[in-house]
């Protein structure tokens, strides 16, 4: 049975997004004739709150090992290290280098973000001569909104990007990303690297995670109320399309009586944004729309999902939006309404599985006027419980994590042989 290292950061009972792209595939890995270590940090350094229920999504042949990271560091009250990869990075180190001197590893997997551990890849390759690859489930160097540019953060951040990520590819034998828009941008970033080791899989599903009933959890739903939800992350890239959906519904309320309906968001609290309530309210939506903008546990979102009346996916102005959250809620949702990117592989696959009914593919060259009279319709069909809508849901079997695994580990093999 080959062996596979696999070092990321956060881990269940993490309740962060990426870590269920790890799992996943960690998971599969034993009934693929491999072994999996996850190398990650314990969860007492965690800084957002925890998802126990999460524990009972990874398969019991998945080895953990956990180590300390550093205490975030503050300089007059303000973060100055918070990082969990970065605090956590030389006790990761540390270990990898004590795991591959005592056992015999055939790869070693990274996951981006953090960004940082990737950065280890190239010394542990030189010193155990084993082959490591780079997983983006996000673009590593980004392009900056308006409200971002200056002498700030972001722009620091963006700098010191462009300068560690082709410090972390050297000598990466596989890299590997959620959509091809963002091994494009790389691929034009870093012209030597070696494109016959790219490879695009999708996040994927493991179809049993999203029916796991939460003892005693009750959604946040409002009685007597039909409830569609958004649950994920609020981006500077996806907040033109949030701000065109909001204005949109709201001329659907100016034009006919709306009730007993609610959209709840969660999840998408943004320090750097509007806030969803904040816009909501001075549109005048403030009885048709409420926010969460905390993040809740993994296995509450399904239950909401599963319980809600709709789902809702708004994405991002880019044509590389790859919507992994439409797994979900094609799988979990009673109908997804969706708006992002006609380009986009979340397109295709609301186009494969023919559930189109609720679709706005956004694209620039198009009025805004025009898209928010297309929307207005969209969301009065989509909250007409009249209106019919069903999913053909086999195409998605192309994206389980089942065929992911495999689609990952051919490519791994051949850069083992």
């Amino acid at each position: 049975m080959k062996r596979m290292l696999i070092i990321h950061p956060h881990w269940p009972p993490s309740n962060t997004v990426g870590v269920h792209r790890v799992r996943l595939i960690a998971n599969e890995l034993y009934k693929n004739d491999w072994h999996a270590t996850v190398l990650t940090i314990d969860e007492k350094d965690y800084e957002e709150d925890l998802s126990y229920e999460t524990l009972k999504l990874v398969d019991s042949e998945v080895e953990v090992i956990k180590v300390r990271a550093s205490p975030v560091r503050r300089i007059l009250g303000k973060r100055l290290i918070g990082d969990i990869g970065l605090r956590g990075f030389r006790a990761l180190r540390y270990r990898a280098k004590s795991i591959l001197a005592k056992t015999s590893y055939d790869f070693i997997w990274f996951s981006l973000p953090s960004w940082y551990t990737p950065l280890m890849g190239y010394g542990l390759n030189r010193k155990f001569n084993v082959p490591f690859g780079i997983d983006y489930r996000d673009p590593w160097v980004y392009g900056l909104a308006d409200h971002q540019r200056g002498f700030n953060r972001a722009t620091f951040t963006v700098m010191m990007a462009r300068m560690l990520e082709p410090i972390a590819l050297r000598n990466a034998s596989l890299v590997s990303g959620v959509s091809d828009g963002y091994l494009k941008g790389l691929t034009a970033r870093n012209p030597k690297l070696d494109t016959s080791a790219l490879l695009t899989f999708q996040m994927g599903f493991r179809k049993s995670d999203h029916f796991n009933e939460v003892p005693d959890f009750q959604p946040p739903f409002q009685r007597g109320k039909r409830t569609y939800v958004y649950a994920g992350a609020y981006s500077p890239n996806w907040a033109p399309l949030f701000a065109i959906w909001l204005q949109a519904l709201a001329q659907l309320n100016n034009n006919s009586s709306l009730p007993n309906i609610e959209f709840l968001f969660i999840g998408t609290g943004n320090p750097e944004l509007p806030g969803i309530q904040e816009q909501a309210d001075q549109l005048g939506l403030n009885q048709l729309v409420r926010e969460i903008p905390h993040r809740i546990p993994y296995l509450e979102v399904q239950q909401i999902l599963r319980e809600s009346d709709g789902a809702m996916v708004i994405g991002s102005i880019e044509p590389h939006y790859s919507a992994s959250k439409l797994f979900q809620c094609l799988i979990t949702a009673p109908r997804v309404f969706g708006f992002f990117h006609r380009d986009s592989e979340g397109s295709d696959i609301l186009n494969q599985c023919r559930a189109t009914d609720f679709f706005i593919p956004y694209h620039a060259d198009l009025a805004e006027g025009e898209l928010m009279a297309a929307l207005s319709t969209k969301i009065a069909s989509f909250i007409d419980p009249t209106h019919e809508w069903t999913a053909n849901l086999k195409p998605l079997e192309e994206h389980s994590t089942e065929n992911n695994a495999r689609k990952f580990l051919r490519a791994v093999e051949r850069v083992i042989d």
